[in-house]
């Protein structure tokens, strides 16, 4: 096999008669979400059954949207972080629009949670409970990436060594 094939390395620094390679670090934007940790009850636009107390948004079960507007712009990347808890039934969408062809997440059970995405045709960050969610979120934070981390992703073993063959 290794007869037959090549492996390129691009190193990214040289020290000590050492090539080094390190994984791009992702940049990414200021925060374009006001208000994400809810502290007040304000900068959210909110459907039937959106409340904001106790530093969450809580819902009661009823299929609603929670909104802001103007948020993305068409056509870039973002990182969306968010956080699911006292959920106890059905699910709630995370949106970079308002349709449903803009979902970039749906989460189905208590946590925190990353997702990426490119709105297509609107600026409207949602979040969108389906029928029967009772749940709250919270720590709701959307960031443009600037730079992503890369088109790869690997892992090291604890054997850092590597031997070249001629």
């Amino acid at each position: 096999l290794f007869d037959e094939s090549s492996l390129a390395m691009i190193p990214t620094a040289y020290k000590d008669g050492r090539l080094y390679s390190v994984r791009p670090v992702p940049v990414y934007g200021a925060e374009l979400i006001a208000n994400g940790d809810f502290a007040t009850d304000s900068d959210w636009t909110l459907g039937t059954g959106w409340t904001i107390s106790g530093g969450k948004a809580n819902c009661d079960g009823t299929n609603a949207a929670l909104d802001q507007f103007s948020i993305t712009t068409i056509g870039k990347a973002y990182k969306v972080d968010i956080t699911v808890t006292d959920m106890t039934t059905s699910s709630v969408n995370v949106r970079l629009g308002p349709s449903s062809s803009d979902i970039i997440g749906s989460i189905v059970k208590n946590g925190t949670y990353t997702f990426y995405g490119t709105p297509a045709s609107a600026t409207t960050f949602r979040i969108r409970s389906s029928v029967g969610f009772d749940g709250s979120v919270d720590n709701v934070s959307v960031k443009e990436v600037l730079k992503p981390s890369g088109d790869f992703t690997f892992s090291r073993g604890s054997n850092l060594s590597a031997t070249r063959v001629n």
